[in-house]
């Protein structure tokens, strides 16, 4: 029994919830909007990584396992863990570890794979764990895949838990997530959860700094986006991993599954805030209709979405801590690190430093305290007063203060008693849209992006900032217009930028599959030597082919019309060659046989990327030219047999060709794909390809994956066979396009005449036209 799509259950070491916000780990709270969680989870005591770790592997608290401390043993219970339990039930499992008591605690057969370093919290380990489980999910064999990140306690024992050290591990830990979600796709099921968090540089005390923690669960079709739990324990992981897998819950464990308990963030925040309105916190108006009013405030001033839905949400901390009187003088720090897994930046710094706004305020604005009202004035002592002149400079330097501020006035004037107001529900859309919007942009990468005149010099385009002008920024709001962004930033030394990013080209490398009429249309649109090259550019950059007509039949021509459109490439067969059937051949095209689809010069490197074939004289009989598109074969294989398709991405064969005065060598797969997995390159050549040395049964597999691209190579769903007239020209792209002929008689004299250029130079004369 195996599962469809595997899942990844992963556990980053001592991450704090209240320091997962959308700037500092973007790849886990984008996982947050895609699924449910828990941001206000328990773990289990005592909160040490061992026990804890044990307790979520086994589904049962500490004192039923016996595991209270770090020392490495082996837990008294038959409890198992999910990983034995899924194995049980007959599914692959595998584990990823550096740090080695946690392998102590999981049975021996627990995992069909196990991978486990003990470097004494290596800054490396990470990376080199989650190297190894990006190994073994490639294989495509296991259905359930645990790994275990260590840096974010590492350094909270090292620096403390609030350091900038440890915000750098919590950002390099949301990396290397970011790197396994990327290698299991966006359908397969992950739970990302952590075992404690911090305080100072410990995590032995039971205070709510070290025992909240997080669970985040995405399962497509299972769960809602942008849901939440309104608890969690560190037990219910095993039966939520156990669900996860489509198995039953050992009945030995003490936790159970969160799927289906979930309820929209959404509807969350409009019950709390409903709720608001039965307080008043010494105003004149409850707090819903103040936080309405505020909103309402904003919005009428053309403020944006982000500072509207700041004034809905800054006293949502009211309804989440101990109000008094005067309502919880800790409300804007509560109320935005519940929001900020969920939110912008934009939205929940203004909320955080809304009271620090007033207080600063108080302490910069003559007559500011007197416009307060009295509920305002008394809440201010319990908020600890004015700030004092460190605090004000200090205050200034935030990234939003100016936000906060803002916020500060539209909160001060939403209290009128009797004003009407739009209603708390028409302000939902607003709150949806914020929580499915896309993930965060960087702050370097907008910075880099920026396009005004004082980061591109107006007449080259090019960069005027070094990579150290891209550090130390803060995105404060964005917004799209047509497709281009303006983001506003803040630097810490106080500066601000907008930075001007246009939409992104729609040209580019646009390859396109072949229409079904293709090959009727190649000729249609074939073009006139003598007249406008833009859409014989635009054919070859787009399609990977296109036909030139009215060439003549004079030898170099084919040079000329190269050098026209790029620049031609001296090979071993000179600049200019002639593919004719000669009396002592150096290569088979030299000859009037069949020649199979295939890749030109592919044991050159770098290896030819257009070749042009000008028709001198056609075959009276045969020489038809079959050309085939690689791309599109390469994605069938992909989609029929993947396993083809990963096996000829990434064994790499030896192409050769060898003469008296030549022996040219490339080693390559025959399927080369770019970084984000899309087929960049197909290089096949049957005449020159090398035997691979490989295991027997590496061998066979390759073999088998060989046969079957080549007769999807060799049949009719991708090709297109042109018998060129005299005077024709065709160029393709030699590495999407394969080409080969049908035989001709020897008695026949075709002659075509061939040379190579650059694809660059096809792909910019494209992208000028407008391709």
């Amino acid at each position: 029994m195996t599962t469809i799509l595997p899942v990844l259950v992963v556990s980053i070491d001592g991450m704090a919830p209240r320091h997962i916000t959308r700037s500092n780990m973007p790849t886990l709270t984008t996982l947050v909007r895609e699924g449910a969680s828990c941001f206000r989870a328990q773990t289990v005591r005592p909160p040490w990584t061992l026990p804890v770790h044990t307790s979520m592997f086994r589904g049962i608290d500490p004192s039923s396992h016996t595991i209270v401390d770090n020392t490495p043993t082996e837990p008294k219970t038959d409890a198992p863990s999910f990983l034995r339990h899924a194995r049980d039930a007959g599914q692959s499992t595998a584990v990823f570890l550096n740090w080695l008591p946690l392998d102590h605690v999981l049975e021996r057969d627990a995992a069909e794979r196990r991978f486990v370093i003990d470097g004494g919290y290596g800054p490396d380990d990470d990376r080199r764990t989650v190297d190894a489980a990006l190994e073994a999910l490639a294989e495509g064999i296991h259905d359930l895949v645990f790994v275990y990140l260590s840096q974010p306690d590492a350094d909270g024992h090292r620096f403390g838990w609030d350091s900038p050290e440890y915000l750098d591990a919590a950002r390099r830990s949301d990396t290397e997530l970011g790197r396994l979600l990327d290698a299991i796709g966006p359908d397969s099921p992950v739970l990302v959860t952590t075992d404690h968090g911090g305080l100072e540089k410990n995590h032995a005390d039971e205070v709510p700094e070290v025992l909240e923690t997080f669970i985040v669960v995405r399962s497509p079709g299972r769960i809602a986006p942008a849901s939440v739990w309104d608890s969690a324990s560190a037990l219910d992981v095993a039966p939520t991993v156990a669900d996860l897998c489509r198995l039953e819950p050992d009945p030995h464990w003490e936790g159970r599954s969160l799927l289906g308990s979930e309820r929209p963030l959404s509807d969350v925040l409009m019950e709390l805030l409903a709720a608001t309105a039965h307080a008043a916190y010494g105003e004149q108006v409850s707090m819903l209709d103040h936080v309405l009013q505020s909103a309402a405030l904003a919005r009428a001033n053309g403020e944006g979405d982000e500072m509207v839905l700041a004034c809905l949400l800054h006293d949502i901390g009211h309804a989440l801590g101990d109000a008094g009187h005067w309502g919880f003088p800790g409300h804007a720090e509560v109320g935005a690190q519940a929001l900020q897994p969920f939110l912008e930046p934009a939205i929940v710094e203004p909320i955080r430093h809304h009271v620090r706004a007033k207080r600063y305020r108080v302490a910069v604005e003559p007559g500011y305290h007197e416009r307060l009202s009295k509920a305002s004035q008394m809440s201010l002592l319990e908020q600890g007063g004015p700030l004092n002149p460190d605090e004000t400079e200090a205050f200034g330097q935030l990234p939003f203060a100016d936000e906060a501020v803002r916020l500060r006035t539209y909160d001060d004037d939403g209290k009128v008693e009797g004003l009407v107001i739009e209603p708390l529900e028409s302000f939902r859309p607003l709150l949806d849209t914020a929580l499915a919007a896309e993930p965060p942009i960087d702050p370097a990468w907008a910075r880099d992006a920026c396009r005004c005149p004082s980061c591109r010099d107006a007449g080259t385009d090019q960069h005027l900032l070094g990579a150290a002008d891209l550090d130390g920024w803060t995105v404060i709001t964005s917004s799209e217009t047509d497709g281009a962004r303006r983001v506003l930033l803040h630097h810490v030394d106080g500066r601000r930028h907008e930075a001007m990013i246009p939409a992104p080209s729609p040209h580019g490398d646009r390859y396109l599959g072949w229409p079904a009429d293709f090959s009727s249309q190649v000729r249609a649109h074939s073009t006139d030597r003598s007249g406008d090259l833009a859409e014989f550019n635009r054919q070859l950059a787009t399609y990977g082919i296109a036909l030139l007509h009215d060439c003549g039949d004079a030898e170099g021509t084919v040079v000329e019309i190269g050098n026209t459109i790029g620049f031609v490439r001296r090979t071993n067969y000179g600049t200019l060659f002639d593919v004719r059937a000669e009396p002592d051949p150096i290569n088979l095209a030299y000859t009037p046989v069949g020649l199979g689809a295939h890749t030109d010069n592919p044991y050159r490197e770098p290896c030819p990327t257009v070749q042009l074939l000008h028709c001198l004289r056609a075959a009276r009989e045969g020489g038809a030219s079959r050309f085939v598109d690689g791309f599109a074969a390469a994605e069938r294989l992909r989609t029929e047999a993947p396993d083809d398709f990963r096996i000829l991405t990434t064994t790499d064969v030896m192409f050769r060709f060898h003469a008296d005065d030549v022996d040219l060598r490339a080693i390559r797969p025959m399927i080369e794909v770019d970084r984000s997995g899309r087929v960049r390159a197909v290089r096949v050549n049957n005449r020159s390809m090398e035997a691979p040395r490989l295991s027997p049964s590496a061998s066979a597999r390759f073999y088998a994956a060989y046969r079957s691209f080549v007769d999807m190579l060799e049949g009719p769903d991708f090709a297109l066979e042109i018998t060129l007239q005299s005077g024709e020209l065709v160029a393709f792209d030699n590495q999407r396009v394969l080409h080969g002929r049908s035989a001709f008689p020897t008695t026949e004299s075709r002659h075509f005449q061939g040379c190579y250029i650059d694809i660059d130079a096809v792909r910019s004369a494209a992208l000028l036209v407008g391709a």
